[in-house]
């Protein structure tokens, strides 16, 4: 089996230009590992890059990137599917005598490609269809009650607080007593970016600012208008779920940028303690 390489970090840390140069370099295809960018239609709110080819594979300066695009706004995609989906590409991408280079920020992903996950609760549709009436402060308050942790980890993202709780009500267990330590599944390079804070979050202001600024209400209106319901999994996400509100006359526009940016610091504050606690880990220092 041939190593793949994992390149991490947090939002806007210049994780696609640094997999670029490496896949360049040495002769590699990247593997999208981006809980956002796999839904189709969204593109400037979820920083995509490159040319579209097809559903699943895009083209960034001459490298090829695959498991971009693979889904609809309306449908669910879970770490499982993600290795399973990327184990597929990474066989593909090895026979071609290429190297996989997966990069992103969605460590359950990483986690899961790398190391597996254990095995959890099968879906429930009856205490699913029941979960999904309570808004996410409802299940953020249901779960802080069973597994503080995972509620926390999970406080912004609805799709996620619902699994959580429904993790949580089913086995009796905290998500984090599903997690056990295995063997790696890859040989394995993983570096992840490492980059000063106020940097960072001037670089994450400035491009969210952008995005608003520059077509991300307009690509949300046009999903909207394709049928795609506003509660839908892919609008969930951070800006897409501040648009609505915005759409809802519940926030101004000056509101909506900066609710963005400050919950875009946030998440990327919790990917790099994410990462850090990761084993087998290398720190790539860069100046944007």
């Amino acid at each position: 089996m041939g190593i793949i390489i994992i390149i991490s970090g947090p939002t806007a840390s210049g994780k696609t230009k640094k997999a670029v140069e490496l896949c360049k370099e040495k002769n590699g295809e990247i593997i999208s590992c981006d809980s956002r960018q796999i839904y189709k239609y969204l593109d400037i709110g979820t920083n995509k890059e490159g040319n579209y080819i097809q559903d699943g594979l895009r083209e960034i300066d001459g490298v090829l990137q695959h498991l971009a695009d693979v889904v609809n706004p309306d449908q669910t995609y879970s770490a499982v599917t993600f290795a399973r989906d990327a184990d597929l590409k990474i066989s593909e991408i090895l026979n071609r005598n290429r190297i996989p280079i997966v990069i992103g920020g969605t460590g359950l992903y990483i986690k899961a490609l790398l190391y597996g996950l254990d095995d959890m609760p099968k879906t429930d549709e009856i205490l699913r269809k029941k979960l999904k009436a309570n808004s996410r402060e409802e299940l953020y308050s249901r779960l802080l009650k069973l597994d503080p942790e995972a509620a926390e980890k999970n406080k912004q993202n609805p799709q996620r607080l619902l699994r959580a709780l429904e993790i949580n009500i089913l086995s009796g267990k905290p998500l984090k007593e599903h997690f056990k330590p295995k063997s790696p599944r890859y040989k394995f390079k993983h570096y992840t970016i490492s980059i000063d804070n106020e940097v960072l979050y001037k670089r994450i202001n400035e491009r969210c600012k952008y995005m608003m600024e520059n077509g991300m209400i307009e690509e949300t209106q046009k999903v909207l208008d394709m049928g795609f319901d506003r509660s839908c999994p892919a609008l969930s996400g951070i800006g897409y779920k501040h648009i609505i509100q915005y759409f809802d006359k519940k926030i101004l526009k000056d509101d909506l940028i900066m609710k963005f940016s400050k919950d875009t610091r946030h998440y990327a504050k919790r990917q790099n303690t994410w990462f850090k606690a990761q084993p087998e880990v290398e720190f790539i220092n860069l100046k944007l």
